[in-house]
């Protein structure tokens, strides 16, 4: 294996913080996607404290205090299990370095996650999508999935179902409303699904172009899909 393809490597540059504040405040957001519904796996950290003193514990929140002072907020761990229902709170200026545990795996599906469909079983179930979006559009409509960019792990295949799902439910939701069925009558004869380096949503011409990355912290959610498609229509 590539060194760059290494899961450790790849999930250290799809985590952008330059120090370890914002290392924090980019953990405690999957407790945040968890609260809006995403399957996502809560990080398990280890505070190396400057007294030589650890704390082990899933993270909930970094909260800013007082005069800009910041507090990490830990649901502790007894053993091998958290110990319900407590919290402990540590000054970040106490902390000195941080392990987190399992890092690739927090970018991945959760465990008890479905398991992502076969892709034979996800070109049928796009072309069923397709075909009942091109019914309520009454206009021709046509679905294009980048196979060849698809990235060989099998969370890719999760991130497109995820993307398919949620994209053709947001363009569902359009053609019952007046405005939204005209818009996309006169503006979009094509889908494009593909996985790519980040989530994002685009219009070339008259082709909805919709993209997903792998990592399940970047998926967008259906509210996202709707703000941004609305943009481009």
């Amino acid at each position: 294996m590539a060194f760059a393809d290494d899961p450790l490597v790849k999930s250290l540059k799809g985590l952008e913080a330059h120090n370890l504040e914002e290392l924090l405040s980019r953990l405690a957001e999957f407790d945040k996607l968890r609260e809006k519904g995403e399957s996502v796996r809560q990080p398990t950290v280890t505070l190396h404290l400057r007294s030589g003193r650890e704390v082990q514990g899933v993270l909930l929140e970094l909260r800013s205090e007082h005069r800009g002072s910041k507090t990490v907020v830990l649901h502790p761990l007894s053993g091998d299990r958290r110990s319900a229902p407590d919290a402990t709170f540590v000054r970040l200026e106490s902390v000195d370095a941080i392990t987190v545990h399992e890092f690739p795996a927090l970018f991945k599906p959760p465990p008890d996650a479905p398991p992502p469909p076969t892709k034979l079983e996800l070109k049928r179930k796009l072309a069923e999508r397709q075909a009942a979006l091109a019914a309520a559009l009454g206009t021709p409509l046509e679905l294009e999935v980048v196979w060849d960019s698809l990235p060989p792990e099998p969370e890719a295949l999760s991130a497109l179902n995820t993307l398919g799902t949620r994209a053709f439910g947001v363009l569902e939701e359009l053609t019952r409303e007046l405005l939204g069925l005209e818009a996309l009558r006169n503006q979009i004869r094509k889908v494009r699904l593909f996985v790519g380096a980040s989530s994002q949503v685009s219009r070339e011409g008259q082709t909805l172009v919709l993209v997903t990355a792998v990592p399940v912290t970047t998926w967008m959610s259906k509210d996202d899909l709707l703000r941004e498609i609305e943009k481009v229509l």
